[in-house]
C-alpha cells in the first residue's frame, strides 16, 4: 500500500495515428540473448542505464510510449530523420513530433540497432527535467522480447527466451499489442454489484496503480461497478504536451479488481481525460511482473493472494501549472466552499512551498503529508490567503 499521497500524476501515454511500421522501420533485434539490467526506482518511476556512442545515459522505462529522446540528446548523437508525424499524449492532447532512427542503443548487453524515437523539443518536460533523464525505452524497441521488472531486486531481466525465466502459466494470461508502437494491453476482472471486464494498458511510466478513463467509466458506470465516492471539476494530471483539460471527474472505489489470480480490493481510483485505463508502476510493489511482447503473454507472481489497498485520502488534488503547485481538483464537498481550481498552495503545515524547487513535489523528496491532518495554505485568484486544516479519510 502506498504510503503517501501523489502530489501529481505525471504519466505520458502516447498514441500515433495511422502509423503501422514507423516505430518499427528497420528496427534490428538481436537473438538468444538474455540480460540483467539494475535500475532505480524513483517516484514509481523505472529509471535504466542504456550507451549510446560509448555514453551512459539515464532512460525511462516506460511500456505506455514509443522510444523518446530529448532534443539535447538529439543534438549530441548520430541521429537520421524518418518523418513527422502527429501524437497524442496521455492527456489526450495532440502535436506533431519528429522520428529519427538512432543507429544503436545498447540495455545491458544487448543491442538494438536503427531504433525509431520521437524527439521532445519542448523547452521544459518535467519529466526530463525532474528525473534527470535523457529519454525513454518504450514497448516499440521491446516487441520481440520478454521483460521481466523485479522490484524486490531492482533487476530488469530481459531475454528472447522465456526459459531463462522463472515463469509459472498459472500465473498468466494473454497479451494485446495494439497499434504501431506494439502497445501492450491485457484485460482485467472488477466487481461491483455486477461482474464485468476492462481492457488496461500496461504502462510502467504510469505512477500509481490504477487509473480509470472517462470513456470506461461511462460504460462500465451504467452496470454500478464502482462506488462514486466524490465527483469534482478541474485538472491533476500532466502528459507530455502539458496540463490535462479542465474537465468533470469522480473519484471510485472498485471493491474487487482482479489480475490474472491476484484480488485486489478496495481500489480507489480517479478518472482522466485518456481514452485508455491504464495500470501503472505500483502493482511492482505486490509482484514479479513479466510482460512477454514475443509470445504475447502477461505474467503476475504475486506476493499474495489477496491485497487490500484501502487507505485515507485527501480531499483535493493538487497539480502542477506554470511551475507551481496548485489545487487540481476539490474532491470534498465542504472544501470546495474554501478552495477551487487553480489556488496556489503557499504552504503545507510549516513548509514554505515556494522555497521548495517544484522537482521535489514530483520526485517525491518533499514529503509533507506523513499525518493525518494538512494545515494548508492557498492564495486564490484574488490574491487573497486562506488557511484551512484538511483532513484524509477512507473514502465513503
Amino acid at each position: 500500500m502506498k504510503k503517501t499521497i501523489s502530489i501529481v500524476f505525471l504519466c505520458i501515454v502516447i498514441q500515433s495515428f495511422g502509423q503501422k511500421n514507423i516505430f518499427k522501420k528497420d528496427l534490428i533485434t538481436p537473438k538468444n540473448y538474455y540480460t540483467e539490467i539494475n535500475f532505480d526506482f524513483i517516484s514509481e518511476k523505472i529509471i535504466v542505464p542504456v550507451i549510446i556512442e560509448n555514453k551512459t545515459y539515464r532512460f525511462l522505462l516506460d511500456t505506455g510510449a514509443p522510444n523518446l529522446i530529448s532534443e539535447k540528446l538529439q543534438n549530441a548523437i548520430k541521429t537520421t530523420s524518418i518523418k513527422s508525424i502527429n501524437i497524442k499524449d496521455s492527456s489526450n492532447k495532440q502535436n506533431s513530433l519528429e522520428v529519427v532512427s538512432i543507429p544503436q542503443i545498447t540495455f545491458g548487453n544487448v543491442i538494438f540497432k536503427n531504433c525509431p524515437a520521437l524527439v521532445d523539443k519542448s523547452k521544459s518536460n518535467l519529466i526530463f527535467d525532474c528525473f534527470e533523464i535523457d529519454g525513454f525505452i518504450g514497448s516499440n524497441m521491446l516487441q520481440k522480447s520478454i521483460v521481466q521488472i523485479d522490484l524486490k531486486e531492482k533487476i530488469i531481466r530481459l531475454t528472447d527466451a522465456k526459459k531463462k525465466l522463472t515463469l509459472n502459466k498459472k500465473n498468466a494470461t494473454k497479451l494485446y499489442l495494439i497499434g504501431g508502437q506494439k502497445s501492450p494491453y491485457i484485460w482485467i476482472n472488477l466487481k461491483g454489484e455486477t461482474n464485468a471486464r476492462e481492457q488496461l494498458l500496461i504502462d510502467t511510466g504510469m505512477k500509481g496503480f490504477y487509473d480509470l478513463s472517462l470513456k470506461n467509466f461511462g460504460i462500465l458506470q451504467k452496470n454500478n461497478i464502482f462506488k462514486v465516492n466524490n465527483k469534482g471539476f478541474g485538472s491533476k494530471s500532466i502528459g507530455l504536451f502539458g496540463a490535462a483539460d479542465n474537465n468533470r471527474h469522480y473519484r471510485v472505489t472498485a471493491d474487487t479488481f482482479k489480475v490474472n489470480n491476484t484480488i485486489f480490493k478496495n481500489v480507489v481510483t480517479e478518472t482522466t481525460n485518456d481514452n485508455n485505463s491504464r495500470i501503472g508502476a505500483e502493482i511492482l510493489k505486490y509482484g514479479m511482473v513479466t510482460i512477454d511482447f514475443l509470445n504475447k503473454k502477461f505474467y503476475f507472481n504475486s506476493y499474495k493472494p489477496t491485497i487490500d489497498l484501502q487507505e485515507k485520502v485527501l480531499g483535493f488534488s493538487p497539480t502542477i501549472i506554470n511551475n507551481k503547485l496548485v489545487v487540481g481538483i476539490v474532491w470534498d464537498e465542504e472544501l470546495k466552499k474554501v478552495i477551487s481550481f487553480g489556488d496556489e498552495i503557499i504552504k503545507l503545515n510549516t513548509l514554505d512551498v515556494g522555497s521548495i524547487p517544484v522537482c521535489d513535489f514530483i520526485t517525491a523528496k518533499a514529503l509533507y503529508n506523513k499525518n493525518d491532518t494538512i494545515e494548508l495554505t492557498i492564495k486564490n485568484s484574488e490574491g487573497l490567503l486562506k488557511t484551512v486544516n484538511v483532513k484524509k479519510t477512507l473514502p465513503k
